[in-house]
């Protein structure tokens, strides 16, 4: 019996047309095989054979054009290579902070990139983010770059598609309705504020008591807790855990329809069910291995979060110009750090929308997580895919470390140190202290952390204040399209478009104060590094460089100090000095927020090392 032709389930694929061919061809023998069947089978003969010749002839064609790929004999066309200049300046602004979510996502939709093959994005990525590979996420491009190659333009927009339409899918469930869950409605908004985990392996639920009691006993603060864990971690039922969490304010979550992944060490992906699926409206999410400073509270009042409703930290690292992820969601590259994700603050009453996204794209974190380094960075890229703003600390993030050098350096750092709106410190997120196995006690955890200074002021005399300028210095962008707020923000109300995209004179998407513009500019010069963790621990350091281009420098004039001469880099008119370090190491004793904290959580029962993420 004559097999079935095949089907096409992708039209015109080099595999379809090799299972056309094949079975041509084992038409062709069975007929020689039985010669009977008179005429028709002759005209069978004759038209296998037409059918194998027009194959072979087509196959030929296209190996003689690599640049017209097989699909477009099917596909149409798409637009040719796009002229980056008449994308207008507005594609870098954030829509209305008050913008509907059907605004959102037609925005998304039509967003750079449709009909773009990828090298195009990437090579318009470059025009603002050559100078991100010092700092790019070096470990993500080698674990990705295969799966990256692979990407054609219909795939990318595909993925954006199907991001836009869960979200519709979402408001069809009644995601969005003003009645909660817990009072018989459809709605994931939420009411009030609370603090939610997500621990359950090995030690973190003890990592989480320690936590809430630093905060209940030392900050007295009061907001209710729950804990999200996956079904395998259910605690025991005459486990002293239960009781500990209830005389702390706090609960235990199940997260529904959720499994550990066995194989990964680091189980990120219940973060964003965590904060969409708790009752709270306003919500405090914290890492288990991240202690705060503060009473986190607090952090609720800070003027840029009560102004956009959410507040990231950064990382130490950048996004390179070639992820897709840029392609997919169409913003072009951004030179900003990477967000961290160990504690974020948000507004569901203004976000719940970009959280869902991120709950998408955590879903599918076998997918996702090609382009960002764990969780982390699904919500910023949901935040920028549905054009909105968030607030950002004081300062960059610092390297808390030992009070003293260690055989992997003079300076160890293992605790990612984050600050407040005014740079003060907030949280103390120690994800390489637990991971050192000894040599780590009370009085040898912490000490001294590496950071940048708040806010340099110019040197004296150098140039005047960029404010004082009488002509506009402003790039031509900002002069031709202003950014859709014009109010000029101090260092105390930064966002992350203040410091994305900064140039030697700290104009960035939207400039703030000279301050912010200074911090912009300054940061540029950072370099995160790694160090030790063969015979010693591994450690967390920063240092500082120049950002002129190595093959452009900047240029230098003399100065006299006493009876002698150096040649130093001129001054902007920022008046930034280009051959200083804005970075400082600062003692913990000096800090009326760290002076004691080593002491009061060791007295809670910290334990630094432990197997758990």
């Amino acid at each position: 019996m004559a097999a079935s032709p095949p089907t096409l389930p992708i039209a015109n694929s080099a595999v379809a047309q090799s299972n056309w061919a094949k079975w041509a061809i084992l038409q062709l023998k069975l007929i020689r095989k039985n010669p009977g069947g008179g005429a028709a089978r002759r005209l069978l003969f004759v038209l296998l054979t037409g059918v194998l010749c027009a194959l072979v002839v087509y196959t030929f064609s296209i190996s003689l054009s690599p640049l017209q790929p097989f699909r477009k004999a099917c596909y149409p066309a798409p637009s040719p290579s796009p002229k980056f200049g008449h994308v207008p300046p507005t594609h870098l602004y954030p829509l209305s902070i008050n913008a509907t979510l059907e605004e959102r996502l037609q925005a998304f939709r039509n967003a750079p990139g449709v009909g773009w093959e990828p090298p195009d994005f990437v090579a318009w990525n470059l025009e603002t983010c050559s100078n991100v590979v010092p700092n790019h996420n070096k470990d993500l491009i080698a674990k990705s770059s295969l799966t990256w190659a692979v990407l054609n333009s219909t795939t990318i927009i595909h993925h954006r598609e199907r991001m836009a339409r869960f979200l519709e899918q979402k408001v069809e469930a009644g995601a969005f309705d003003l009645i909660p869950i817990k009072e018989g409605g459809r709605g994931l908004i939420g009411k009030g504020r609370g603090i939610v985990f997500t621990a359950g392996n090995a030690d973190t639920l003890n990592r989480v008591v320690w936590t809430l009691r630093l905060i209940r006993e030392h900050y007295h603060c009061t907001l209710p807790a729950a804990i999200f864990h996956f079904p395998s971690e259910r605690p025991e039922p005459d486990s002293p855990i239960h009781a500990d969490l209830r005389s702390l304010n706090a609960t235990l979550v199940e997260a529904s329809g959720r499994d550990r992944d066995p194989t990964r060490t680091k189980n990120y992906h219940l973060k964003a069910q965590s904060i969409v699926e708790c009752e709270w409206a306003e919500v405090i999410y914290l890492d288990s291995d991240n202690l705060p400073a503060i009473d986190p509270e607090l952090l609720f009042e800070a003027p840029n979060y009560k102004r956009l409703g959410v507040y990231f930290t950064p990382d130490y690292w950048k996004t390179s110009a070639s992820n897709p992820i840029w392609h997919i969601i169409g913003v072009q590259c951004r030179d900003e750090w990477e967000q961290e994700a160990g504690q974020i603050i948000v507004d569901k009453r203004r976000h719940l929308d970009a959280m869902l996204l991120s709950l998408y794209m955590l879903t599918d974190w076998r997918f996702w997580f090609y382009f960002s380094d764990g969780d982390k960075d699904v919500f910023r890229f949901a935040m920028l895919a549905l054009r909105k703003r968030w607030a950002l600390p004081g300062r960059y993030v610092g390297a808390g470390g030992f009070p003293r050098g260690t055989g992997s350096g003079e300076f160890c750092g293992n605790t990612m140190q984050q600050y407040d709106h005014i740079g003060r410190p907030a949280f103390i997120h120690y994800n390489l202290l637990k991971q050192i196995p000894s040599g780590v006690y009370r009085g040898f955890s912490w000490g001294r952390t590496k950071q940048v200074v708040p806010y340099p002021q110019p040197p004296a005399a150098v140039a005047p204040p960029a404010s004082e300028s009488t002509s506009d210095t402003r790039p031509r962008r900002l002069q031709e399209a202003p950014y859709p707020d014009i109010v000029t923000r101090d260092a105390h109300d930064v966002e992350a478009d203040m410091l994305a995209n900064a140039d030697d004179d700290g104009w960035t998407i939207y400039p703030g104060s000279d301050e912010v513009r200074r911090r912009a500019a300054l940061e540029r010069g950072i370099r995160p590094f790694f160090h030790g963790g063969v015979y010693s621990a591994l450690c967390i350091d920063l240092a500082w460089e120049d950002p002129a281009p190595k093959d452009n420098p900047r240029s230098k004039q003399t100065v006299r100090e006493g009876d002698r001469e150096k040649l130093v880099s001129a001054p902007n008119p920022l008046g930034i000095n280009w051959d200083a370090s804005p970075l400082e190491v600062v003692n913990w004793g000096d800090d009326d927020r760290l002076a004691r904290f080593e002491d009061r959580v060791y007295d809670l029962g910290f334990i630094p090392n432990g197997k758990g993420f």
